[in-house]
């Protein structure tokens, strides 16, 4: 048999292998999860049905609002986190503590408040400080100091009220139209801005809240601390990138409407409709390569999960 027979069938057991290793990953799961004593199994009966109308009353608000939508992904981020991390919580120690309790209570004191008052940050934000309650009383601190990061990060699926964020849309609708017609006006281009309205001799664009940048912010702030997170990088670059994050969202939302702003000018509005349509994935794909590479510079190298 020649080298490269014995190649190719060696690289055709591969999904084979992997497929394997995964049916491994869920029995041992499922095996972990027989184990646990009829409190343990009570406690995340509740929980779930504490949580279960809270998600489903929310996921729609997820859905149809731009700015929340990367919220939908918080919670399977999270559990796909703690897969990866299940190595690392076999042989820890279990040593419970009642001070869970307090955690326990205070969540659903306020799960409840956000529930009766429809506030939706309250409701889903409780989240986490019920998850805190139950690992403390189920397993113990050494637990929580392994789990805390997927724990603390569902906290990005609690949807913020919306008085507080139309301030700051408003000033990122401000930031982008202004800067849009210096840039444009620096490159030549003739455009006259009325408010969050830029003209161009051929129509006339306007730079709604939808189209702030606003919302893109939001979800690469998010995505920065996930992405510090799991390439382990120091506190000090990690808040750096968490800074940077929603600076480099505004500067692609920027580049994204000047590139409307000469379309309309070159070709008029039919082309700049249509660009208008694919524009947002410029933006996130732009906004991505821009994080990655800040990350990069400040020593993001290998993931906390490379064996």
């Amino acid at each position: 048999m020649t080298q490269s027979t014995i190649s190719h069938n060696t690289d055709a057991m591969q999904p084979d292998i992997r497929q394997e290793s995964m049916k491994e990953a869920f029995a041992s799961i499922v095996s972990d999860l027989k184990r646990w004593p009829a409190q343990a199994w009570l406690l995340s009966a509740m929980i779930l049905l504490l949580y279960i109308p809270v998600i489903a009353e929310t996921l729609p608000y997820w859905l149809d609002n731009g700015t929340y939508s990367f919220c939908a992904l918080i919670i399977p981020i999270s559990l796909g986190l703690l897969f990866l991390m299940r190595h690392d919580l076999r042989g820890i120690e279990r040593n419970p503590s009642l001070t869970g309790i307090w955690w326990i209570a205070a969540g659903v004191l306020i799960e409840q408040l956000g529930w009766f008052t429809h506030i939706r940050f309250l409701a889903v934000g409780s989240l986490p400080l019920v998850l805190i309650g139950a690992i403390l009383v189920m397993h113990g601190p050494k637990m929580l100091r392994v789990i805390r990061f997927p724990i603390l990060f569902l906290v990005f699926a609690a949807p913020f009220p919306e008085p507080i964020l139309t301030k700051v849309d408003v000033e990122a609708q401000f930031i982008s139209t202004i800067s849009t017609e210096h840039i444009m006006q620096f490159f030549g281009f003739a455009i006259v801005r009325q408010g969050s309205v830029l003209q161009v001799p051929t129509m006339s664009l306007n730079v709604a809240e939808a189209c702030s940048g606003f919302k893109k912010m939001t979800s690469f702030f998010c995505f920065a601390v996930l992405y510090g997170w799991v390439f382990r990088m120091q506190i000090s670059k990690w808040l750096a990138l968490i800074c940077l994050s929603m600076p480099l969202a505004m500067i692609a939302n920027i580049v994204r409407i000047c590139g409307l702003v000469a379309i309309a000018s070159w070709y008029g509005p039919r082309p700049e409709a249509i660009a208008h349509e694919y524009a947002d994935y410029f933006v996130i794909a732009l906004s991505s390569v821009l994080l990655v590479w800040a990350g990069g510079k400040l020593g993001c190298e290998k993931t906390r999960f490379t064996q």
